[in-house]
C-alpha cells in the first residue's frame, strides 16, 4: 500500500471515528480513580474540545510539511476552558494523558486492522506525541501564569 494511501486511511478511520474515540476517552475520564475535577461537569463540558483535537490532530496527519503547532488552537482552549472552570494542573494533565493514550491506541489498532504501514505508524505517533508535548506545555505555561497573577493580586 503508498504511503500517501496510508495517510488518507488514517486520516479516513480517525475522522469516521472521533465520536467513538470521544466517548471512549469520556469513560476514561469517568472511571479515572484520580481525577476528581470533573465530578460536577456535564457530559457536554468534558467532552468540550476534544473532537476538534482529534480534527487537528488528523488534519497535522494529512500535511506533508513539519506541521506549525503556534497555529493550533482547540487544545489550547480546552487547556483554557478547563482552567476557567477550576481544574487542577494534574487533572488537566491526566485528561491530556489519557487521550493521547486512546489516539495512540486507536492509531496501532488502525495500523494491524488496515495494514498501515509501520513507517506511517511511526510519523502518525510522533506527530500525536508532539501535538499533545505542545498542548501540556502550553498547559503548565497557562496555569504558572494564572497562579502568578493570582499571587501578585493578593501581594
Amino acid at each position: 500500500m503508498p504511503e500517501d494511501r496510508n495517510t488518507d486511511l488514517l486520516c479516513r478511520e480517525l475522522r469516521a471515528n472521533i465520536d467513538a474515540m470521544t466517548l471512549e476517552w469520556v469513560r476514561r475520564v469517568q472511571h479515572d480513580p484520580y481525577m476528581k475535577s470533573d465530578d460536577t461537569l456535564t457530559l457536554a463540558q468534558i467532552v468540550d474540545h476534544v473532537p476538534q483535537m482529534l480534527e487537528e490532530i488528523c488534519a497535522l496527519l494529512s500535511r506533508d510539511a513539519e506541521p506549525d503547532f503556534q497555529t493550533i488552537r482547540a487544545s489550547s482552549q480546552h487547556g483554557y476552558m478547563r482552567s476557567a472552570e477550576g481544574y487542577s494542573l494534574p487533572d488537566l494533565l491526566r485528561e491530556l494523558e489519557l487521550l493521547r493514550d486512546c489516539v495512540f491506541n486507536f492509531v496501532a489498532e488502525t495500523e494491524i486492522a488496515h495494514e498501515v504501514s509501520r513507517a506511517e505508524t511511526i510519523r502518525a505517533l510522533r506527530l500525536v506525541n508532539h501535538y499533545f508535548g505542545e498542548d501540556t506545555l502550553f498547559v503548565v505555561e497557562h496555569f504558572l501564569a494564572r497562579e502568578r497573577a493570582s499571587r501578585s493580586q493578593k501581594g
